[in-house]
């Protein structure tokens, strides 16, 4: 499928060895894909069925790379890199966007050009809902907000960087509390923009997620000490594990 003229946003889904999850993320850029849509999937040369269900769905994909990569960041740069938006979004292979996740977006980007739009996700858990999650960008200090439910502008990677690789798993809170830090705007678009799968890597290495997180606040200057409790806490946390 030949790449939109000037898309205004560039959609990117990253993959390996998730076949079936990748089903469920096609199934939903069929719904929500227009002309000024640009699709980008970045497979890290899957050894699955992957291949074929790339194949079957090549109808909306304006831009495939299936190659070995050293992570999930180094594929989420190598899709921005290639991206013709001036807006990106990521969705992660079994993550999904509702159907009115676009609703508005193009509009709202054009009268916010230079500003980080976000809304909330639903998470779900063996397939069925868990929660909604939806934090102020102001917690950035804190908390990472839904990024599955960002769209962010190509040129503040092109100004600010991309996704720090030597962080594997919170790469993202990194590079958006980078942003933060730097004074860009966020805007929240009021709405539920996609579904997220609770057993994905972000969610399976909570230890390694909270050691980078950690890094990542004392790199940036936020870093707080946790309190007697909140430390009692992750002590009980690691022994019930």
């Amino acid at each position: 499928m030949a790449k939109p003229d000037s898309p205004f946003l560039s959609v990117i889904t990253i993959c390996y060895n998730n076949a079936e999850g990748l089903k469920t993320t096609f199934d939903s850029i069929r719904k929500i894909k227009t002309e000024d849509v640009e699709y980008i999937v970045v497979d890290g040369a899957s050894t699955d069925s992957t291949p074929e269900i790339l194949n079957q769905n090549k109808d909306i994909i304006d831009i495939l790379v299936s190659e070995k990569d050293s992570g999930i960041y180094n594929a989420i740069n190598k899709g921005i890199k290639l991206a013709h938006g001036s807006l990106i979004g990521l969705i992660h292979a079994g993550d999904f966007y509702l159907e009115n996740a676009l609703l508005g977006l193009k509009e709202l980007h054009q009268s916010h050009p230079e500003s980080i739009l976000y809304g909330a996700l639903k998470a779900v858990k063996n397939g069925e809902f868990d929660s909604i999650w939806g934090f102020n960008s102001k917690s950035l200090p804190e908390k990472m907000i839904p990024h599955p439910a960002c769209f962010v502008p190509k040129c503040f990677y092109e100004k600010y960087g991309i996704y720090n690789e030597t962080f594997k798993i919170a790469a993202d809170y990194e590079c958006f509390l980078r942003f933060y830090k730097a004074g860009v705007s966020f805007v929240f678009t009021d709405t539920i923009v996609c579904g997220f799968n609770l057993e994905g890597v972000s969610q399976n290495k909570t230890e390694q997620t909270e050691k980078e997180v950690e890094t990542i606040k004392k790199m940036h200057g936020v870093f707080k000490e946790p309190c007697k409790k909140e430390k009692l806490k992750k002590l009980v946390k690691k022994l019930l594990r």
